[in-house]
Formats: structure tokens, sequence, C-alpha cells
């Protein structure tokens, strides 16, 4: 989740809501009486320690009850027959389909006689809007009903109608609390293959060198740019015709920095000499209170005058994290309030920084450091590249490096990383926002002593995971299967992936 994420607020006026109480839809059928109460997992909360049910203070789930009827500000005035008709048509409307393995996902339902029930809500120039459809839903589980009725209902059906809301592997109640509000369908992005590649892996994050060698991989890209994956697949078969690309994580922590606000310039200073000091085991219990997986790492305070831009770094393992050291901060700034007088101006002060371009990142990193290396054959470099080694080296001079500093780039040391990034990131769930500080990149060329071509890419800012969010949806799973990167250390291989 990004920085901020606003919750949905209910309506505060939904008198426009006429009659529409005796829609009670969950699921495939209509509740009459007692709408069931509904559950969602604490979104705010760490995805990677959800799976873990033992870890008690990372599985706490927010009840979200929703009221027998609708809000007393809502004045229904269509008649009890017409809203027993309106019930019952929707009833028969919305059948769930004995085939599917989850009825939430592909119920059959009868589209004009849906039209009709719209319309039918919506006489006597009655105007609703997504607010008011989420008022009536009561915040509840999202199901193909609710995609739906907010489609007809706010009018939006007809501009609409080519977005799909069944089938493609979406299910409702699986993204509902998690990865997307007011939901009405989805849009589909084409998924190819490029590859496949042989590469190394070596792990520098663990406390020593650990290497897997003789490793393959197709890598799946989201896009609708025409060229691009056969782009990329033709520099994987050059690749592939020369050597085994070696691809290393340097460093693994993902940050956040709160802004904090101290009465004088003295006061912020001696925090500063204190949490990065004597209190760095406070502040490491503290953080580590919160989670079974996050591993506090490091922490640095950049003073402002009375201000302290407080950056926390931390392990996450196969999680993104973004959310767990949030939440592992928040901890150590209550703790550390008990003895320190200053206030928090906000969680995340942008010194993390979080889906910025930033110096900060690309000297530092963020998330997954990676750098990866190949040296191509002369004659793959003539047959495949259509180029030669001394002319790859010139370009990469002339357009990566003194192009990029003549278009004052920061980061973008490259030709095109942001798109392998950014395709893959939606091909595997991960926050395509990311892409910002993910794609930046430094590249270089040379020509060996034997005449071939050595590359190398650099990308310090790969903020990924291969559980939560996105990841968890069935089809982004599988492109992280896919690329065998399931499982322990997962996250890490993704990330040597991409680079």
């Amino acid at each position: 989740m990004g920085e901020g994420s606003p919750s949905l607020e209910p309506s505060t006026s939904a008198t426009n809501l006429k009659g529409l109480d005796s829609l009670q839809l969950h699921d495939t059928q209509i509740n009459n009486g007692v709408r069931p109460t509904m559950h969602h997992d604490n979104h705010m909360g760490n995805h990677e320690d959800k799976v873990d049910k033992l870890d008690k203070e990372d599985n706490t789930s927010s009840a979200r009850p929703v009221s027998s009827s609708i809000s007393p500000s809502i004045s229904p005035s269509i008649s009890s027959s017409i809203s027993s008709s309106i019930s019952s048509s929707i009833s028969s409307s919305i059948r769930p389909s004995t085939n599917s393995p989850t009825n939430s996902i592909a119920p059959k339902i009868d589209i004009e006689k849906l039209v009709e029930i719209a319309k039918t809500i919506n006489s006597n120039d009655n105007k609703y809007t997504i607010r008011d459809v989420n008022a009536l839903l009561g915040g509840g589980q999202e199901t193909i009903e609710t995609a739906l009725l907010r489609r007809y209902v706010s009018g939006l059906q007809s501009p609409l109608s080519s977005l799909p809301y069944t089938g493609g592997g979406v299910d409702y109640d699986s993204i509902s609390g998690r990865n997307c509000d007011n939901c009405v369908g989805y849009v589909s992005v084409p998924v190819g293959i490029a590859g496949p590649v042989k590469y190394s892996f070596i792990d520098l994050t663990d406390g020593g060198v650990k290497e897997d060698k003789d490793l393959i991989s197709h890598i799946p890209i989201a896009t609708t740019e025409g060229g691009l994956i056969a782009s990329v697949s033709r520099g994987c078969k050059a690749l592939r015709d020369s050597c085994t690309v070696t691809t290393c994580v340097t460093k693994d922590a993902m940050t956040r920095c709160p802004a904090l606000e101290f009465k004088t310039v003295k006061d912020a200073v001696a925090f500063k000499v204190y949490v990065e000091g004597d209190g760095i085991g406070v502040v490491k219990e503290s953080f580590e209170d919160t989670t079974k997986y996050g591993k506090l790492e490091r922490v640095e305070c950049k003073v402002v005058g009375r201000m302290v831009y407080f950056r926390v770094e931390a392990k996450t393992g196969e999680a993104m994290g973004m959310n767990m050291v949030s939440k592992g901060t928040e901890n150590v700034l209550r703790v550390l309030k008990q003895d320190w007088e200053f206030n928090v101006i906000t969680l995340s002060g942008n010194g993390c920084s979080d889906k910025k371009p930033s110096a900060t990142n690309f000297v530092k990193g963020r998330g997954k450091s990676v750098t990866a290396e190949a040296i191509i054959k002369r004659e793959v470099v003539e047959r495949t590249l259509k180029s030669n080694p001394e002319n790859m080296k010139r370009t990469n001079i002339y357009k990566n490096q003194v192009g990029s500093a003549v278009a004052g780039n920061l980061g973008g040391m490259n030709a095109h990383a942001a798109n392998v990034v950014a395709g893959v990131f939606i091909a595997t769930g991960q926050d395509p926002a990311h892409t910002v500080e993910g794609s930046m990149c430094t590249t270089v060329m040379d020509v060996t002593p034997e005449g071939d071509l050595y590359v190398s890419v650099t990308l310090p800012s790969i903020c990924v995971g291969t559980i939560g969010g996105g990841t968890e949806l069935p089809p982004q799973k599988a492109s992280i299967k896919s690329m065998g990167c399931e499982g322990t250390g997962g996250s890490k291989r993704l990330a040597g992936l991409i680079g």
C-alpha cells in the first residue's frame, strides 16, 4: 500500500437513496433481515505476517459490522410492493454457477433484468453516486453483484460496457479490502514471456556469500507496447548464446522515514546521537516487537533545524514490506515518546523516499539493490544485435551517460529499464508505482581484451515481494511461480531476474 491511502468514508448525506434499503446483496444471495457481519484482515498489517497464524500481532482482524438496515438518514420512498419486486427480481436474475469453484466469481446473471432493476431504482429522476452505493452496501465483501450494482446505479454501465467484470481469474472475495476499492471490474493487460535466460544468483544480504548456479528462467512481462517483448527476447538470446548472466542482490532493506519536530536544534541533535548510538537496542526491540519477520538493519537521522528525518531500514522477508516497516516504525516512535518530547508531523516524511526518484534511493538503495553483468561474444553482437562492441560502448557513453546528464536525469543512465521493470511488476502483482524508483538504473558497457562486449546494470531500488498485496491474486502468483521465485528467498531472486 502506498503512503496516505485513504479509507472509504461513510456517506453522511444519503437521503437520495430512496428505497435502496431493500437491496441487501451479499455473495450471490439476497439476505433478508440482518445482514451478516463481514470480516477483513487488517490491510495495514504486514502481508507476510498474515500468512503465519501464530503471529498474533500481525494477524489482527477488524470486524466491520453491517447494520441490519440502512442509515437512519435514508428515507425510503419506494413502496414495499416495489421493494419486494426488486428483491425478487434480483434473486431470480443473479444465480450462482454450479460449475464455479467460488460462487462470487462467475454467477449466471440476467443482464437485461438487472438493467430493468436499475431503471426501477432510478425512477423519479433519482441520482445516485458511488458513495451512495457504498453506503447501501455497508462496506461489506466485494462480489460480482456489488461491482455490477455500482455500474448500473451510478449510470456508468454504458461507458463501462466493455470493461470485464467476471472471468480472468478475478476473485472478488480476495480483493475485498485488500486490492481495490469501489470495484466495477478489471482491465486485461496481455502477458508475454521473454527468454529464457541462464543465470547465476548471488545473495550478499545474509552475512555471507550465497550462490545458486545454473539457473534458467523465462521472464513474464505484462504490456500493451508492441515489440517490447520481442526486443527483450532478442537480448535474452544474445545472452543465452554467449554466457551465463551473474546477478547479485547486494542489499535488502525497505525504508520508512517519519518527520519529527523537536523544540530546539539541541533537542534534535541529542535525539540523533541517542537513537544512532546507545538507544539503538531500544529502537530495534520496539520495532521487532511488531513482526515475526521484520529485522531492523539500521537507522539514520537527518537534522534540519529542529526537525529530524528518522530513516529506518529493515529486512522484510518475502514481503515487499512497506506496511511492515510502517507498523514497526510507528511502534518505535510510540516507545521513544515515553522519554523524548517531539511531535510526529507525518509517519512518512518523504525521506524514505517512496515512489519518487531521489538521490537518497539512488545512492543508498531501497528494497532490493541489484547488480548484474554479462559478456556477450563479438559474433553474437554482430549477428543478433546487428552492431559491434565498439559501437555499443560508444552509444552507451553518449546516450545513456552524457545524454542523461544533459537532460538532468536522476538515476536514468539507461536506455529503457522502466519498460522491463513495469512489465514484470504488473505481471507479478507488484505495486507499479514503484517503477519510479525501481527503474533508476546505471548501464555500463565496455570492450574486453578479447574484443567481446562487457555489460552491467545496477538497480539500487527494486521494491518487490512474493507474498501479500497483488502477488496473492492467482494470475500474478502464477507468474511468480513460473519464474521459480516462490518460497524462501523468492523475493530476492525476483529482484535479481528483473536486473
